[in-house]
């Protein structure tokens, strides 16, 4: 069984993107575990991340590629949360989407794809899109 924790932040499109990396994958649809996970900066007990239209968005595409998939959440520090689900679930591979910035940005602005990659003794699959 290989585990799969999808981070999914807000952009369709670079959810889209993430999902699309995914499928591309040999895997086995029914020996893996798919995980999308979304972290909400703040702790909003009415908050659902099966509402946000990326999870949704996602959801869709991968159940419609043959996947099954559980949908978890949290709020707080991205990188943090990111990293205990992934230890959490037993992940194998955590799928990242990030923005293409430049060196100068991610320096000014940080970088959460960039702290799991460098944190994480994990698999990181990155997929970058220009929004």
């Amino acid at each position: 069984m290989t585990t799969i924790l999808l981070a999914i932040d807000t952009n369709v499109e670079r959810a889209k993107a993430q999902v699309d990396s995914i499928t591309e994958l040999p895997l086995a649809r029914e020996d893996t575990d798919l995980v999308l996970y979304h972290v909400f900066r703040a702790d909003d007990d009415g908050a659902e991340a099966r509402n946000l239209k990326s999870v949704s968005e996602a959801i869709e595409r991968l159940e419609g590629a043959g996947f099954e998939v559980s949908v978890e959440q949290s709020s707080g520090d991205a990188v943090e949360e990111v990293l205990n689900a992934a230890e959490r679930v037993g992940a194998d591979i955590i799928s990242l989407a990030g923005r293409k910035r430049s060196p100068t940005g991610k320096a000014l602005f940080g970088s959460v794809s960039q702290d799991i990659v460098l944190k994480s003794g994990r698999t990181v699959l990155l997929e970058t899109t220009d929004e």
